[in-house]
């Protein structure tokens, strides 16, 4: 059975290897082989050891003729790839380049498209997806972290323009900004989702915080979050001020951000700033290696018929992408 695919071998789960406090340059040298990469990936993706993505089954053998190996359950006899599943799936680019791309991005100074693909040396439209792909891994996981105990939720604006006009300027934004604060009066945990600026009548209007309750808020929560408004009311100086701290950040390492992919840029900055005083590299791996993967004509919002899908580096290479971060 396994004569012309490959070695049958034992799947052993060794001692976990994630860098602290590392230079970059000393991170490339901890990760400079492929098989570095993928032991440390197949420990984020089965922390507990393998498991059959279709039989739960926890026993496996390795199939090793292929770059990245293939494992076969012992009990089902499904493959599975270690990218399966995974940011990573579909990828032609080494994984190496993957795990600094990670690296890069856990930093506290955080890094762009543009600066990603000179350090990595990558082209500027693989830069682009890799560091899409990892935000997609972080809104998941944010999505997977709710609001508890004392909760403080505001609106604010992004890009907000000192005008004596009601009417909305093009480039700015309505947000709801949510944080849970601990006794101290400190908030432990933030949220920030873009509004649809067109369902209100002007920009002194406050969207709804009913839909951001649902959705962000922990159902064991009982007691009813403190709503203030940015006008007309008494101002929450502390959530709004983590408004401009994320608009700052956009400004410095993305020069601006669109409105089409604004969330995940605000996602980003959550993910971080809820993980600032932690190393988050061993988090955003595991993020990564528990997510699926996000497409290329997923992220633009184009439809695509699978029936007539022609192969996807050649759709890569004839679409233009803008060059924004």
């Amino acid at each position: 059975m396994f004569g012309k695919i490959g070695t049958k071998m034992k799947i052993e789960v060794r001692d976990r290897m994630f860098p602290a406090a590392v230079s970059f340059e000393e991170f490339c040298s901890l990760f400079q082989r492929e098989k570095d990469c993928m032991r440390v990936l197949f420990e984020s993706k089965w922390p507990d050891g393998f498991r059959c993505p279709k039989c739960a089954h926890t026993h496996a053998y390795m199939i090793t003729t292929r770059t990245l190996p293939l494992y076969q359950c012992s009990s089902c006899d499904a493959q599975t790839s270690l990218i399966a599943s995974t940011i990573f799936q579909g990828t032609r680019t080494p994984l190496r380049l993957w795990f600094q791309a990670i690296y890069l991005h856990a930093r506290p100074e955080g890094v762009n498209a543009l600066q990603l693909s000179r350090i990595i040396k990558v082209t500027y439209k693989t830069a682009w997806l890799i560091c899409h792909k990892l935000r997609h891994a972080m809104q998941k996981q944010n999505e997977e972290e709710f609001l508890t105990g004392v909760i403080r939720i505001t609106d604010a604006k992004l890009c907000t323009r000192t005008t004596a006009s009601s009417a909305w300027h093009q480039q700015e934004q309505s947000v709801l900004v949510g944080a849970s604060v601990d006794e101290q009066g400190q908030v432990t945990r933030l949220k920030i989702q873009k509004q649809n600026k067109q369902l209100l009548k002007n920009r002194y209007e406050s969207p709804p915080t009913e839909p951001f309750i649902r959705e962000h808020l922990d159902r064991t929560v009982t007691e009813p979050p403190i709503i203030s408004r940015n006008y007309f009311g008494k101002r929450d100086y502390l959530l709004l001020g983590l408004a401009q701290k994320a608009q700052q950040r956009l400004a410095d390492i993305f020069r601006g951000v669109g409105e089409k992919h604004l969330q995940v840029y605000l996602d980003q900055f959550c993910y971080a700033w809820n993980r600032r005083s932690q190393s988050i590299f061993e988090q955003l791996l595991r993020a990564c290696a528990v997510t699926s993967t996000i497409t290329y004509p997923q992220l633009i919002g184009r439809h695509v018929n699978r029936t007539q899908l022609v192969p996807w580096t050649a759709t890569f290479n004839k679409t233009g992408i803008s060059k924004a971060s």
